[in-house]
C-alpha cells in the first residue's frame, strides 16, 4: 500500500478545538472528514435527531402522503412492493408496519431473486392487481422501470417508487445539472417518485448534501415520518431506527449527513436487551451470539446482515420480512434459526464459488486488464456479488461475475474507488440486456454471447478512465503520533467521533521507529504484537488474518512504521489501549509525506 498523510489546516483545526472543546486531534480528524467550522462540529458530535430534514423537502412527497392516505381513507389495498436484500427488506417491513399503525389494508410483495429478478417486473405487477390491490408503493427499487410504470398505470394500479438507485442516464444527466427541475418526462410514469436527488426548489445544498447518501429504508423512513406526522424524535418514529440502521448500513450507505444521525440512534436501540427489542431483532442477535454486547456497525454488517439477506439469497427473502415485522417471540426465534441454517449454506456455496473465481482469475493476465469479468454455468447467482466483492479486495480490479443459465447472464459487479462503476456498464449498455445500481456496486444482464466483447470493452474504459495508477492501493492516515500522545482519555474521546463506516472511516494515525518485542500468532491467523516506540510507550497490538507476515515481514526485534487505530480492548474487567494495525513495514529513513 502507498500510505497518503492527509492535509489538515493547522489553522482551522486549533480554531474548531477551541470553540467546540475538543482535544486537537479530534478537532484534526474533524477537519480531514470536511467539518471546518465550529457550528457543523457541534451538529456532528451532537447527532440531535431533531436537526433532521422535513420530509416535504422532497418534491413529491404531499402528493404521495396523499395518495396513500385516501387509499386508507377509502379502504383501499396497498401492497409494499420491496427488494430482497437487506436495505430492500428493512425498509418493506417499516413501511409495512407503519401503514398497519395507520389502520391501512396492507400486504407485501418480494421478488424471488432466482426467478424473477431485481425489481417491477409485469407478471408481479399483474398478480398484485388481480389480488384486489389499488396502490403499489416500491421500496428500494423502481426509479429506472419505466416500462413497469407504464403497465402498472395501464391495468389500473396507482404506483408511488421509493428508491435510491441510479436514475436513468437521462435522468441522471438532468439532476446532476438542475436536481430541482427534473423534467417529469425522463421519470417512470407514476403517481409520484421519492428520491435523494428529487427535492423542491430552493433547497438548501448542504441540506441537499445531507439527504443524498440515504439509502432505500432511509427513503422509506422518511415517507414514514411525513404519514405518521410527527418529528423525527418522536418515541413512534424511534422505534423503528433499529431497521433504518440495519439496511443503510448493510448497503454500505454512508455514515455522514442524517445517515450517521440514524444510524447512531438505531446502534442504540439493536444494542437495547431490554424487552421492548423488536423480537426478531432479539431473536437474531441470539443466535448470532450478540446478546449482551453492544452492537457496532462491524457487527451489524459480518453477523446481523448476512443473516438477513441469507433468505433472499437463495431462497425467498420473506422470511426475512416475517421476522422483522412479527411480534411473537416464539416465530421470531424459530425463523432467527431457520435463516441462521440458511446463512451457513450461503457460506459455504459461497465458498466453493470464491475458490473457482480466485483460480480464475489467477489464470487471468492482470497487466493487460482492466477489469475481471468472469462467468460460470456452476454458480448460484444469489451468491456472486458478495464472491465479487472479495475478489475486488485481493486484486483490486472492478470485478463482475456472471451466472450463466440458457445463452443468458445475471451478472453481479462490484468496483474500487476511483471507478464509477455505473457509468462504466452505461458505456457498455449496448452489450447488456438491462443494468441498474451504484458507484461501487450494480447488477446487470447479458446474453452469453457479448460476454468477450462486455470484457473487452469494460477493461478498456477502466483503464481510460483510471490507469494503472488506480490499481494502487492507498492508504491515508490522518495524523502521524507518537505513543506517548496515545493515553486512555484521548482513544476514549475518538469514540465521540463514531458511528464509523463508509464517508467517516475510523481514526488512522501512523508511527515510526517502532520496535517489535514480541510477536506471535493467535486466534485464526490474526498477528499478536507487543510494540515500543524508542524512547516512549509500550503497546499491545493485533493484525486480523495477517499471520502470514510473521517471520518474513514481521519478526521480534525488528524495527518498522506502522499505520493503526487505537482502541480501548477490554478482557478479563481490565481495559487498556490496544493498536489495531492496518499495515505494518520496514522503517526507512525518509523526510516524504507518503510511504511507499
Amino acid at each position: 500500500m502507498k500510505w497518503v498523510l492527509a492535509e489538515s489546516d493547522n489553522t482551522v483545526a486549533a480554531a474548531l478545538s477551541k470553540g467546540v472543546g475538543v482535544h486537537p486531534l479530534i478537532a484534526k480528524l474533524m477537519v480531514n472528514r470536511g467539518i471546518v467550522d465550529v457550528l457543523a462540529a457541534r451538529s456532528f458530535l451532537a447527532c440531535d435527531l431533531s436537526t433532521l430534514s422535513d420530509p416535504y423537502i422532497f418534491y413529491y412527497m404531499e402528493k404521495a402522503v396523499n395518495c396513500i392516505m385516501k387509499a386508507i381513507s377509502d379502504g383501499h389495498q396497498i401492497t409494499v412492493y420491496g427488494d430482497y436484500d437487506v436495505d430492500g427488506v428493512t425498509g418493506t417491513s417499516l413501511l409495512y408496519l407503519v401503514l398497519k399503525q395507520l389502520g391501512a389494508q396492507v400486504h407485501c410483495y418480494i421478488p424471488n431473486r432466482m426467478t424473477e429478478g431485481y425489481g417491477l417486473n409485469r407478471q408481479a405487477l399483474e398478480a398484485i392487481k388481480a389480488s384486489g390491490t389499488k396502490l403499489v408503493i416500491s421500496v428500494d427499487c423502481g426509479i429506472t422501470a419505466a416500462t413497469e410504470a407504464k403497465l402498472a398505470r395501464s391495468i389500473g394500479l396507482d404506483i408511488i417508487i421509493t428508491d435510491h438507485h441510479e436514475l436513468g442516464a437521462s435522468s441522471r444527466l438532468n439532476a446532476v445539472h438542475s436536481p430541482n427541475n427534473l423534467n417529469d418526462a425522463t421519470l417512470p410514469d407514476a403517481h409520484a417518485v421519492l428520491h435523494p436527488w428529487l427535492l423542491r426548489s430552493g433547497i438548501a445544498a448542504d441540506v441537499q448534501d445531507r439527504v443524498s447518501g440515504l439509502t432505500g429504508v432511509g427513503i422509506a423512513f422518511k415517507l414514514a415520518q411525513a404519514l405518521l406526522n410527527v418529528k423525527a424524535d418522536d418515541k413512534r418514529l424511534k422505534s423503528y431506527l433499529d431497521l433504518v440502521t440495519l439496511g443503510t448500513i448493510a448497503d454500505m450507505g454512508k455514515i455522514t449527513g442524517e445517515n450517521r444521525i440514524l444510524v447512531k440512534h438505531g446502534l442504540d436501540l439493536l444494542s437495547d436487551d431490554s424487552e421492548n427489542q423488536r423480537p426478531g431483532i432479539s431473536a437474531l442477535k441470539q443466535v448470532a451470539g450478540l446478546r449482551g454486547k453492544r452492537i457496532g456497525v462491524g457487527m451489524v454488517g459480518f453477523s446481523l446482515a448476512p443473516r438477513i439477506n441469507a433468505s433472499g439469497r437463495l431462497e425467498r427473502a420473506d422470511t426475512a420480512f416475517r421476522l422483522l415485522t412479527t411480534a411473537s417471540k416464539e416465530e421470531a426465534m424459530s425463523l432467527a434459526t431457520a435463516l441462521d441454517s440458511v446463512n451457513r449454506e450461503r457460506q459455504a456455496i459461497e465458498e466453493s464459488i470464491w475458490e473457482d473465481a480466485r483460480q480464475k482469475s489467477r489464470q487471468t493476465d492482470m497487466a493487460a486488464e482492466g477489469a475481471l469479468v468472469l462467468a460460470s454455468q456452476e454458480w448460484h447467482p444469489g451468491v456472486v456479488g458478495i464472491v465479487a466483492s472479495r475478489i475486488v479486495e485481493e486484486f483490486y480490479r472492478p470485478a463482475a461475475l456472471i451466472c450463466l443459465n440458457g445463452g443468458v447472464g445475471k451478472g453481479s459487479a462490484r468496483s474500487i474507488p476511483g471507478f464509477d462503476l455505473y457509468e462504466g456498464l452505461a458505456a457498455c449498455s449496448d452489450l447488456l440486456l438491462g443494468f441498474g445500481g451504484h458507484k461501487f456496486a450494480a447488477g446487470f444482464t447479458i446474453s452469453e454471447d457479448n460476454i468477450p466483447q462486455f470484457r473487452d470493452r469494460l477493461s478498456s474504459v477502466v483503464m481510460e478512465r483510471i490507469g494503472l495508477a488506480g490499481f494502487i492501493r492507498t492508504l491515508s492516515v490522518d495524523s502521524g503520533v507518537t505513543f506517548d500522545e496515545l493515553n486512555r482519555d484521548l482513544v476514549q474521546e475518538l469514540d465521540r467521533l463514531s458511528p464509523f463506516g463508509q464517508g467517516n472511516p475510523e481514526p488512522r494515525f501512523g508511527a515510526r521507529d517502532i520496535e517489535i518485542i514480541a510477536s506471535r500468532i493467535v486466534g485464526n491467523n490474526h498477528l499478536k504484537l507487543r510494540l515500543r516506540q524508542q524512547g516512549g510507550s509500550c503497546f499491545d497490538a493485533i493484525a486480523f488474518k495477517r499471520g502470514n507476515l510473521l517471520g518474513k515481514q514481521v519478526n521480534d526485534g525488528m524495527r518498522v512504521a506502522a499505520v493503526f487505530t487505537p482502541k480501548i480492548n477490554a478482557w478479563n474487567g481490565n481495559t487498556a489501549v490496544e493498536l489495531e494495525i492496518r499495515d505494518i513495514k520496514h522503517e526507512k529513513k525518509r523526510n516524504c509525506r507518503e510511504h511507499n
